[in-house]
């Protein structure tokens, strides 16, 4: 059953609450092309966190926008906020979406079927910029399900998928170490970090062929934690 403060108009939902619902888009969607203004229309991923507030403005419920491709929507107006963290989530930039009754909350629920929105998502995974208020045992299947949306299949394993994932996610006390070496009894108390800066987190060699040169020469010369590493003795030398 639908929630009362959404209804179904054609192929439209709208916003038939009497206060405020607020869609919580991180800052980084919007430097990575996975959310953007088109007139009045904001096209963007449907990975977000939301709320609905009463007419005082009160937080009635905080909720996951889980629509694992792009949609858009017709805010009533748009605010930010800097380094605000929603559900304990780490402090970040947002773009505050606002709807009030008979705003237009989903455009279209007929989304069209894109291989740009894959290339998107997967940026958007790789680079650490996800929210990390996806449980980390759900998270393989938001990239199964974003291609899933957009009619594309990947020709490997799920278990690669979990590779990835798994890498990608790091204990956010000491981002050397997986998330999944962790007691993991808060399934998103994980730190994203992008894919470039886990050859520095592996060990000495990968750290210093990987792309990010300077950084990476630094921590080949700390990996392990020893005073002096055989590395040092090259690039000293």
């Amino acid at each position: 059953m639908a929630a009362s403060y959404i209804k179904k108009d054609k192929e439209k939902i709208i916003y038939n609450g009497d206060g405020e619902l607020i869609y919580y888009i991180p800052e980084k969607y919007f430097e990575a092309n996975a959310a953007y203004p088109i007139g009045s229309i904001i096209e963007c991923l449907g990975i977000f966190q939301y709320q609905v507030l009463d007419k005082s403005g009160k937080v009635k419920k905080t909720g996951n926008f889980d629509a694992c491709t792009l949609f858009q929507c017709i805010p009533n107006y748009i605010t930010k906020e800097k380094e605000y963290s929603l559900s304990n989530t780490e402090p970040r930039d947002y773009r505050l979406l606002h709807f009030k009754k008979g705003d237009v909350l989903i455009v279209n629920v007929n989304v069209p079927a894109k291989t740009t929105t894959i290339e998107t998502f997967m940026n958007l995974l790789t680079r650490g910029h996800l929210p990390n208020t996806i449980p980390y045992n759900d998270l393989y299947r938001y990239v199964l399900n974003n291609a899933d949306a957009n009619d594309f299949g990947f020709s490997v394993s799920n278990q690669v998928v979990g590779f990835l994932t798994s890498e990608l996610c790091r204990d956010p006390k000491d981002l050397s170490r997986p998330f999944r070496w962790t007691d993991m009894k808060d399934m998103t108390g994980y730190k994203f970090t992008s894919i470039k800066n886990i050859p520095k987190y592996t060990s000495p060699y990968t750290a210093i062929t990987s792309e990010n040169a300077d950084e990476s020469i630094a921590s080949a010369i700390t990996t392990n934690g020893t005073t002096e590493s055989p590395l040092e003795k090259v690039m000293m030398n």
